[in-house]
């Protein structure tokens, strides 16, 4: 009996045992990377071969419908984002895990965003690969009455954010990723689990990964860092007098067209084209003038029912062993505490609190039960340091219209029509960064944190994760500022900090109050920052945003707006530390794919 192939081009199929193999493929912006992993699935989906997609952009949705958007796909179930048949949370990479390696669904699991449509964090996100790529493999392995699973195809896009060749020092949950991926791609034929890698930093890929690959696929590239990657790996498996004209074929590839490298498993080395997915392409930039494509109809899904009760159960589990979900529960109960505390007269405070607390301390184990007496006596100690401090306020005089200060040692005008708990910071050319609240209570309740500490918890909270560089650009503050403020926070409990990376923790964002908004998505990310940038950036992001999201040689940038080289450089060095542009190749700059609507 024939075994049928998986037609990926004209002028290649790839063997079924493609579904235990590693493949790598690298490309830049737009040249096929997705078409091509699209185009695989679709094979491996004909031919009976399971496969699980992680989608940390929120693009590979389009695979349940056809390629026009009026009809059906390939039967997929996508967990997570916008698009989700059944949502996810940053702590289920276990559980979602379990669910691709136990059923017969082939998955999307999609954790660009959670159901709120907040953007997951770097932090959640590197998590959750994690701690679903080390239960994938461990589950995979296992064998059942005897017999192994079924084999599974594995793909991750922009894996170099994952499985990066450098680990920034004290980066503990990112090295625990990259060992995770090292094993799965090492060990993961031996349990019938394949992986295809897609990135276009080939530059930033891990090469104890990279190196053990049974292809390469490159579509073009430009970069010499990520062309110096790929001739590291073509060292290993090709002759050297092969490799000049291999990179001079990539430098030149036509979009679509991809060099296939696989000297021992394929046998083959050439450049093919790859067919056009039959798929819907929901990872497609509008172009200028465009509106994004829409799909019409459900398109396929498979029968949900016993997959939603079966996530229902589990994510219920999860949450009553989690510490950090009873944090999370602790912290909400700090806030409703803080509700009544504003709204029920002190007479009647009591009661409603202790009705409150009885009420949600059902939910939660036992053994913490001790733990919430302790609270609740703490909590009345904090309302008494409250009310003393509103009475504090209170005696603070009217500001002199000429009243002057430092902060950090920026230069503060008190305006005496401003209510006393806000000072409106100016540097010296007029520009305000933002406006910090200096000691009056919240409207939840909570009592401010100082002007500085507080400007470098909200840049941490609405990134989810900055580098220490990052806090300088977005508060304005110096190093030694900076640093002091972290210190204090890290202190107080209110943040994490892993090398030069600093994160919010639960307790930190509850600090903040009510009246702190995360950053909004899309669009309304895109007007938020054009209401605040200085003219230099605003300038720069409106013609990139205005380019569709497509790469801009900086050069263009420059006869598009006049600005010297160092002045732009300067003004998009400040964007990126903002994540407004990304820098995909060395000479080109692009909008962040966060100001776009999906």
């Amino acid at each position: 009996m024939t075994v049928r192939r998986l037609h990926i081009s004209p002028d290649l199929s790839l063997p079924q045992d493609t579904v235990t193999s590693t493949l790598i493929v690298y490309g830049g912006k737009g040249m096929g990377k997705t078409n091509f992993g699209s185009v695989l699935v679709e094979e491996l989906t004909k031919s009976g071969l399971r496969w699980s997609v992680l989608d940390p952009l929120g693009v590979w949705w389009g695979l349940r419908h056809s390629s026009d958007g009026k009809g059906s796909g390939i039967e997929c179930l996508v967990l997570g984002g916008s698009h989700a048949d059944i949502p996810i949370e940053p702590t289920g990479g276990a559980i979602v895990a379990d669910l691709v390696v136990d059923e017969t669904a082939n998955v999307v699991i999609d954790f660009s965003r959670k159901p709120s449509g907040e953007m997951w964090s770097i932090g959640e996100r590197i998590r959750f690969v994690t701690e679903y790529t080390l239960r994938l493999f461990q589950r995979q392995g296992e064998l059942v009455k005897g017999l192994r699973r079924e084999p599974l195809f594995q793909i991750l896009d922009e894996a170099a954010r994952y499985i990066p060749q450098i680990i920034p020092s004290g980066a503990v949950d990112l090295a625990k990723c990259v060992g995770a991926w090292e094993q799965l791609v090492e060990e993961g034929r031996n349990i019938g689990v394949g992986v295809g890698l897609l990135t276009q930093r080939s530059a930033r890929m891990n090469k104890s990964v990279s190196e053990v690959a049974d292809a390469i696929l490159s579509f073009r590239i430009v970069g010499p860092n990520s062309i110096g990657a790929i001739t590291d790996w073509l060292g290993e498996h090709v002759p050297k007098d092969q490799i000049k004209i291999m990179v001079e074929t990539i430098r030149s590839l036509e979009r679509g067209r991809c060099l296939v490298v696989s000297p021992g498993w394929l046998k083959f080395e050439g450049v093919v084209g790859i067919r056009q997915r039959d798929t819907f392409d929901s990872s497609a930039t509008p172009k200028p003038g465009e509106h994004a494509r829409r799909v019409h109809g459900e398109g396929a899904k498979p029968d949900l029912e016993k997959y939603i009760e079966r996530m229902k159960a589990t994510i219920e589990k999860a949450k009553q062993d989690d510490p950090r979900e009873l944090k999370r529960q602790i912290s909400e109960l700090h806030k409703q505490l803080a509700k009544v505390q504003k709204v029920t007269p002190k007479e009647t405070r009591e009661k409603v609190i202790t009705k409150t607390v009885e009420r949600r301390i059902e939910v939660v184990p036992r053994e913490v039960k001790k733990e919430w007496n302790r609270l609740q006596e703490k909590l009345r100690l904090v309302n008494g340091h409250v009310d003393l401090l509103s009475q504090a306020m209170g005696r603070i005089p009217e500001p002199s219209p000429h009243a002057s200060l430092e902060v950090a040692g920026i230069p503060v005008r008190l305006d005496p029509s401003m209510p006393k708990s806000q000072i409106d910071i100016e540097d010296a050319r007029g520009r305000r960064p933002f406006m910090v609240n200096v000691g009056a209570p919240t409207s939840n309740g909570h009592s401010n944190l100082p002007p500085g500490e507080r400007a470098v918890l909200i840049a941490a909270a609405q990134f989810g994760s900055v580098n220490k560089d990052q806090l300088s650009v977005l508060t304005g503050y110096k190093r030694s500022s900076r640093d002091a403020y972290i210190a204090r926070l890290l202190n107080r409990g209110y943040i994490e900090v892993q090398g030069r990376m600093v994160a919010p923790t639960t307790d930190g964002v509850s600090a903040l109050g009510s009246d702190y908004e995360p950053l909004p998505t899309g669009s309304d990310l895109y007007q938020y920052w054009m209401a605040k940038l200085p003219e230099g950036e605003s300038k720069i992001l409106e013609l990139l945003v205005r380019n569709g999201g497509q790469p801009m040689e900086r050069s263009a940038i420059d006869d598009a707006t006049g600005y010297k080289r160092s002045s732009r450089d300067a003004y998009i060095s400040r964007m990126m530390a903002k994540r407004l542009v990304e820098t995909p190749e060395r000479n080109v700059v692009r909008a962040s794919r966060e100001l776009f609507d999906n």
